[in-house]
């Protein structure tokens, strides 16, 4: 598993933005990457206009630090992080 990466996602169909940090992410890390965060990284995702996102949920979250990534077909465990 990638340690040092944050995972961005956008559900038109739920009006949701969603970040996620890697587990052990602090409040003084994300401070130093939020302008380039906002301002760049997340006009990348396919979204409408900033007028037709406004009321949309923005979400941000550390990712669990104990994690069981599950095949579904299989219900195997494909990796443990």
């Amino acid at each position: 598993m990638h340690e040092n990466l944050i995972e961005l996602g956008y559900s038109e169909k739920k009006g949701m933005i969603e970040v996620t940090l890697p587990s052990g992410f602090t409040s003084q890390k994300f401070g130093r990457i939020s302008d380039r965060l906002i301002a760049d990284l997340i006009n990348r995702l396919p979204r409408g206009c900033q007028a037709c996102l406004s009321g949309e949920s923005l979400i941000i979250r550390e990712r669990l630090e104990n994690v069981l990534r599950v095949d579904l077909d299989s219900m195997e465990i494909v990796e443990k992080g």
